[in-house]
């Protein structure tokens, strides 16, 4: 899949969860899919429609796939390891649970408030001393910006209104 094919099968599945009430920044959305899924090339999004690398925990009661995937730790560093992770019938179905996820889970509610302002939403969907974050690396934030600005050159949405 090309960027701009990515670029574009993202919008449709955002506009179709955007019509089932689906509450996300888009610019967020688009650079953590791209970031997580290698642009919509990865197995797991291949196999999967999984774009954000989201596992299968206790309470997901859906069909999963068991794939490695590179995890971050303080002690280990980078190191590869098999998960269960969490099947989709689409990537609109994938951005739903998503949206969901930030929804229910008490450490992303603050990201809600900031659906307008990209870089205030990443950051509430990032761990803090207190609670859990979307990711392990400790270089998320720096990755989602550069991946979001190559976006904008590629035609995705914009990161700041201007």
């Amino acid at each position: 899949m090309t960027k701009k094919e990515f670029i574009d099968k993202m919008n449709l599945a955002c506009c179709e969860a955007e019509l089932k009430k689906a509450r996300f920044n888009r610019a967020v959305i688009f650079a953590q899919a791209a970031l997580e899924s290698n642009w919509g090339n990865s197995e797991l999004v291949r196999k999967a429609n999984n774009l954000f690398s989201i596992k299968a925990g206790y309470s997901w009661k859906g069909k999963t796939i068991k794939l490695p995937g590179p995890e971050w730790s303080n002690r280990l560093g980078w190191y590869q390891d098999f998960q269960q992770w969490r099947i989709y019938e689409s990537w609109c179905d994938c951005i739903l649970d998503y949206a969901k996820i930030i929804a229910e889970a008490p450490w992303f509610q603050d990201a809600l408030q900031y659906v307008d302002q990209p870089e205030e939403f990443l950051k509430a969907l990032l761990p803090d001393n207190n609670h859990p974050g979307w990711a392990t690396d400790p270089g998320y934030f720096q990755k989602i910006t550069k991946i979001a600005a190559e976006l904008e050159n590629y035609g995705g949405p914009k990161w700041n209104k201007r």
